[in-house]
């Protein structure tokens, strides 16, 4: 019997085999599997996936829909109405033009030396309207060029039954998105399969911006995962790798995640790594703290955002004042920010009570406590500092008096790098 790999079970980056989870969606039995299923065989209807950050939205799409029928988009890369045809054609592998003689000939050929989608070619003649023929040599000896269009993608996705998948949708400026949801609207008329991707808090802007789609809309809200769902992960893992592992142990790593199953991968991935050194199949406390400095240390891009938050603005950063903590260290208001989100339980979205509650707990007890109105302001700075760290992965979101932190890895970093409270 050949040995598994720890690469195939556990894979906090491609889609999980071993470990994949079919989650259940309603009390009743229904699977998310199930719902989107269920979208995608109506007909004209928009399918909206809202969830969390990494909490496995593109691996549901992934289960579902045959990885040959995808035609994914990511929102981050969509700033203009020309971006999304211009990427939708590139996930379809069709040229900004074609000759019609090229066209015939990729179709006798095509399977043997053409390297795009199975039977794109033939689709793409279907569309046109062009028959194939037997001997393309013969003819007059003039070629007709075949220019791309937007009613040609349509066609060719419709055609062809694709599920176009638009990844992070909140991401597209309001503007495009108005434009695409004025598109899709027309499309999904004439068979069009269309699946959005958002976070909870932004999930109906796409039908806010088209009341037209509004009762064409599926919902599939992905709830945030349970530490038994998570622990599942862990446990089917394990098992197929034959390790040990307390129940105790398994909640510690499951907390530590932050009701991400991709964190949970990632950690059970080190975790195993490190047991495999060892020549050991049990799992100790101190093994997973072990993991946890792995997965800090395989993140590291995350210490310039930290170190961002805690420069804050530029302007009165010489003036800015020294707060005593309880331990006697000095750190400024935004040190004393992210000391506060990085506080136990691990949990991804803070109240400003909750932020002002764990600042006190923090600070020494001569210390003044902040005004609602100022902390909201020294969050409203670190949000957009973080942001613009990284121009196409938003970390944090302040909206409505609540601190969201939209990447769990954020978190988890925050827990187990130590360096930056130094």
């Amino acid at each position: 019997m050949q040995k598994i790999k720890i690469s195939d079970v556990f894979r906090p980056g491609s889609m999980p085999s071993y470990t994949y989870i079919n989650r259940l969606a309603t009390a009743n039995g229904v699977t998310y599997e199930s719902k989107l299923k269920k979208a995608l065989a109506r007909t004209g209807n928009l399918v909206l996936i809202i969830g969390g950050t990494k909490t496995g939205k593109t691996v549901l799409c992934n289960k579902v829909v045959p990885h040959e029928k995808i035609v994914r988009l990511s929102g981050s890369h969509i700033r203009t109405d020309e971006d999304f045809w211009k990427y939708t054609a590139e996930a379809l592998e069709i040229p900004d033009e074609i000759q019609e003689d090229e066209l015939l000939q990729g179709m006798e050929e095509e399977g043997e030396r053409y390297s795009g989608r199975a039977g794109i070619l033939s689709l793409l003649a279907t569309v046109i309207g062009i028959e194939k023929r037997r001997s393309i040599t013969q003819g007059s000896g003039k070629t007709k060029k075949i220019l791309r269009s937007n009613s040609l993608l349509t066609k060719i996705l419709i055609q062809g039954d694709y599920v176009l998948v638009i990844d992070d949708f909140h991401y597209i400026p309001k503007e495009v998105q108005l434009y695409l949801a004025r598109v899709l609207k027309t499309e999904l008329f004439h068979g069009l399969k269309v699946v959005l991707l958002s976070l909870p808090h932004r999930a109906d802007e796409a039908v806010k911006l088209n009341p037209d789609l509004i009762g064409r809309t599926s919902f599939i809200e992905i709830a945030p995962w349970t530490k038994a769902e998570l622990k599942e992960i862990a446990k089917k893992g394990f098992d197929c790798l034959r390790i040990n592992a307390d129940d105790q142990l398994l909640d510690f790593i499951a907390d530590e995640s932050a009701l991400s199953p991709l964190l949970m991968q990632e950690n059970c991935f080190n975790l195993s790594f490190r047991l495999k050194e060892k020549k050991t199949t049990t799992i100790t406390r101190k093994d997973i703290e072990d993991a946890f400095t792995d997965t800090v240390e395989d993140n590291r891009s995350y210490q310039d955002i930290v170190q961002f938050i805690l420069d804050g603005p530029k302007k009165g950063r010489a003036r800015r004042k020294q707060y005593k903590t309880q331990s006697g260290e000095l750190c400024e208001i935004y040190g004393l920010l992210l000391r506060s989100i990085s506080t136990d339980p691990p949990v991804l979205s803070l109240k400003i009570r909750d932020i002002e509650n764990r600042m006190k707990n923090i600070l020494a007890p001569n210390e003044k406590a902040f005004t609602s109105m100022s902390l909201g302001k020294i969050i409203k700075h670190a949000e957009e500092i973080a942001n613009e760290s990284i121009k196409e992965k938003e970390s944090l979101e302040w909206k409505d008096s609540v601190l969201y932190i939209l990447d769990p890895f954020l978190l988890f970093y925050l827990r187990w790098d130590k360096s930056w409270k130094n």
